[in-house]
């Protein structure tokens, strides 16, 4: 079948709010299980949904930083660090520009995170 792409606000520990997370992690995981290739594509939150900063770098998957890319938002170039790891089989990349991605969920809602 080929290797199966996930990108997602949400997954698992790492910035679950609702059950999204919940579903993409479990999802990954079970596919892996079958044999296939996963790669998940999340952000990097600022802060987690505890409030708490940097917790990839304690994070018990080993999850590091590898990089960093330039993105085009609409005429703005923004820099996203990229961060590469393996959580049970399933490769995991997370997205991180603390302007972009400061929380899961704003105090104003999903809808209003302005790029």
């Amino acid at each position: 079948m080929g290797e199966i792409v996930f990108v997602t606000p949400e997954l698992g520990r790492w910035s679950t709010v609702g059950g999204l997370g919940v579903m993409v992690d479990e999802l990954s995981i079970g596919l892996v299980k079958l044999g296939q290739k996963v790669t998940v594509i999340s952000p990097y939150y600022e802060r987690n949904r505890k409030g708490k900063t940097g917790y990839l770098a304690s994070d018990p998957a080993g999850i590091k930083h590898v990089g960093n890319i330039q993105v085009n938002t609409g005429g703005q170039t923004v820099t996203l660090g990229v961060h590469e790891g393996y959580e049970r089989g399933v490769r995991v990349v997370f997205l991180h520009n603390g302007e972009v991605f400061p929380a899961p969920y704003q105090s104003s809602g999903a809808g209003q995170v302005v790029f």
